[in-house]
């Protein structure tokens, strides 16, 4: 799926450089000076869908059944450049995620189904440093604080054993995230980020078939860089 969304950005891309070239001044003559200045404002949105569907698939330890799992993102950022290539700003996104699976293992048949949400905000400063004189293309760096409030179901049922567990969370975290941005127009640019260092702590409390009760705390410091969960925006500066 993200596969097909990146492709369909660059035909878009594609096609309307191709209209602008036939219609217009040649595109790789423009001037994008005006962008990334002080006092100027910005705003982007990234969406991003999942989905995962088996069937009948040995998974070594157990026996996959049927499996229909997927998850949904959408965050939008706003900011404000306080001088030259260096902005402050503040980002809101909502995650949901569901997961449907029928399995056996230890030959015990499972069906798990389980459904989450959570929703997020995050001050972060972002700094730019372009790579051309006319700063079509720029790298920047975003470093970003993260609380985030989620709430997840699921119920596993076993043989004749059904068992429920409601957890509510709360997650604080530090994130490090590199990007490159890419004018397209005056004014627009598609954005490519990925997270290069994160330090959070998450903290759940779960109760299990209403009366079971319990809490956990979890640190995490990751330096991975992956590559295949690559964030794309389009974003409008103005």
């Amino acid at each position: 799926m993200t596969k097909s969304i990146f492709s369909i950005l660059l035909f878009l891309c594609g096609g309307f450089l191709f209209a602008q070239e036939n219609s217009g001044p040649d595109p790789r003559l423009l001037d994008f000076n005006s962008n990334e200045q002080k006092g100027q404002w910005y705003t982007s949105l990234t969406v991003q869908v999942s989905s995962s569907n088996a069937s009948e698939e040995d998974q070594f330890i157990r026996q996959l059944h049927a499996q229909d799992n997927g998850s949904f993102e959408i965050g939008t950022q706003g900011g404000y450049f306080i001088r030259d290539f260096f902005m402050v700003g503040v980002e809101f996104s909502y995650d949901r995620r569901q997961k449907n699976e029928i399995y056996t293992s230890n030959n015990v048949r499972t069906h798990l189904k389980s459904v989450s949400q959570g929703f997020y905000i995050a001050p972060f400063i972002r700094n730019y440093i372009p790579l051309s004189k006319n700063r079509r293309f720029s790298i920047f760096n975003q470093t970003s604080l993260q609380v985030g409030f989620g709430t997840g179901l699921k119920q596993t049922e076993a043989n004749d054993d059904i068992d429920k567990v409601k957890t509510d969370r709360i997650t604080l975290g530090i994130g490090i995230q590199p990007g490159l941005a890419a004018f397209i127009v005056d004014n627009f640019a598609f954005e490519a980020s990925v997270g290069l260092l994160g330090l959070e702590m998450d903290h759940s409390q779960s109760v299990k078939n209403y009366t079971e009760e319990s809490n956990r705390t979890d640190f995490d410091l990751n330096f991975k860089v992956n590559l295949l969960q690559i964030k794309l925006a389009v974003a409008y500066y103005f």
